[in-house]
């Protein structure tokens, strides 16, 4: 475009639709005998393909039941655009020592609208806790009205047993092998049954509005097994109460509450294309993203559970010339009239103890806190700095250089207003493995709060 904005593309409607007296009007040279051989041809291949039968018979194929679709089927209608089918997956055979060994299974429908432009999504699922012995369900529908601002509207509703940290931070997996292996049960859940609705939409380029309001009534949970394949006699596991793991009492009173969130996602100068019906963001390494919140809940039954939070995070990912790739994580909070609230609406911080991470970089997460070590419901501050010199040290040096190894250099710091600040130093080798298969990477991590508090190693695997 001459005025070089943010809009760098613009496809006209119908500028695919042009019969070929147009294109002879404009076209500064005739097509050739073979150019326009070729496009017949292409031109018959997506008739065909666009075709109903040829949709049809595709389908008859690939919708035929096999003996391996018994955990998993999926069944498609490519003339209307529309798929549908259920699974067992493998995944959600886990424990914990709330549920225990817990199945699940899950079902969905998909419908696309207007070339894939907008879509219907509607999915539930089911989960059973052999030692609770209690079957949880929840459901959800997503509608995307259009593919230029794309609003998107969601409806969710169920019973489900969720970790205090909406986070996720303690993977099912990795709190499965550290309870049946090690007797460590990290993960704490309560129950919540919920009705929510989310809104979002971008309001202009760049920015994106979201708002939530849901109905929560949450019940604490305990533990109801204490099963392990290789049992200590001197190790029990920790109750279910984060607060504290030697006490069975409940870590917060029964309640219903209703809470709202707002959101604005702000992605500065930010670049697209425009297509008829759509529209494509192109991301950029050059600025930050900023997301601005206020979190509020209100209408609790316990009315010391009712209270405000406004919070912000900015961060962002960019190369550094050819010295590796720097990324930073910065977020911060103020809770008001907060003192006495659930400690599920605490904030909290993203800690790991079991020494293995999937997560593909660590600006997100204190690899040596414990889980809710330092949750807090006042102020708070915390800062991610990781560096990935991506070969540009190793590759200088012989014999190590064959290796291809890349080292990793990290900053990590908490702040709230009743704890002295924590901070972790991170040091390690990334793209470790042969061949194409680079799934491992290895951190040493060192802490300090009021002086030294400990070091460690986390193993990090990108294969799963």
């Amino acid at each position: 475009r001459a005025d070089f904005g943010n809009e760098l593309v613009v496809v006209q409607k119908e500028a695919n639709k042009k019969d070929s007296l147009f294109w002879n009007t404009i076209r500064p040279v005739p097509l050739t005998i073979e150019e326009q051989t070729d496009y017949v041809k292409k031109d018959s291949l997506q008739t065909l393909r666009e075709s109903k039968p040829y949709k049809d018979s595709l389908d008859r194929v690939n919708n035929r039941f096999k003996l391996g679709d018994i955990l998993g089927y999926t069944y498609q209608n490519s003339d209307k655009n529309y798929r549908l089918g259920y699974g067992f997956p493998f995944s959600e055979v886990q424990f914990n020592t709330v549920q225990g060994f817990t199945a699940a299974a899950n079902a969905f429908f998909v419908k696309d609208y207007d070339e894939f432009r907008r879509y219907l999504r509607i999915n539930g699922s089911a989960q059973y806790g052999f030692s609770d012995e209690r079957l949880r369900a929840t459901g959800q529908i997503i509608y995307k009205f259009n593919n230029i601002s794309k609003p998107i509207l969601r409806l969710s509703g169920g019973v489900e047993a969720v970790q205090f940290n909406p986070s996720n931070p303690i993977s099912p997996i990795g709190n499965s092998a550290a309870s049946l292996y090690f007797e460590e049960n990290y993960m704490k859940l309560y129950d919540k049954s919920f009705i929510q609705m989310n809104y979002s939409e971008e309001w202009f380029n760049g920015f994106r509005f979201s708002g939530t309001v849901a109905y929560e009534r949450r019940s604490a949970l305990s533990n109801t097994t204490d099963q392990a394949w290789y049992p200590k006699a001197d190790k029990t596991y920790t109750s279910n109460n984060p607060l504290n793991p030697f006490d069975e009492t409940a870590p917060f009173e029964n309640h219903h509450i209703i809470k709202t969130n707002i959101a604005a996602v702000i992605n500065f100068n930010q670049k697209y294309y425009s297509y008829p019906g759509s529209k494509f963001n192109i991301s950029s390494d050059a600025y930050p993203t900023l997301i601005l919140g206020l979190e509020s809940g209100f209408a609790a039954t316990n009315s010391d559970y009712n209270f405000n939070q406004v919070k912000a995070r900015l961060y962002q990912s960019f190369n550094v010339a050819n010295k590796g790739r720097l990324a930073y994580n910065l977020r911060g909070g103020h809770f008001f009239n907060a003192e006495n609230i659930a400690f599920m609406d605490f904030q909290h911080f993203n800690g790991n103890q079991i020494n293995v991470s999937r997560r593909g970089n660590y600006t997100d997460v204190f690899n040596n806190l414990g889980y809710y070590d330092l949750s807090t419901n006042s102020s708070y501050f915390e800062a991610h700095v990781e560096h990935d010199f991506n070969g540009y040290i190793l590759n200088k040096m012989p014999l190590i250089n064959k290796l291809n190894f890349n080292l990793v250099i990290g900053a990590h710091q908490l702040i709230t207003a009743d704890i002295s600040p924590y901070r972790e130093f991170t040091i390690g080798l990334d793209n470790i493995g042969w061949g194409k298969w680079r799934f491992l990477r290895i951190d040493y991590i060192r802490s300090y709060q009021n002086g030294y508090v400990g070091d460690a190693f986390v193993f990090g695997l990108k294969f799963f």
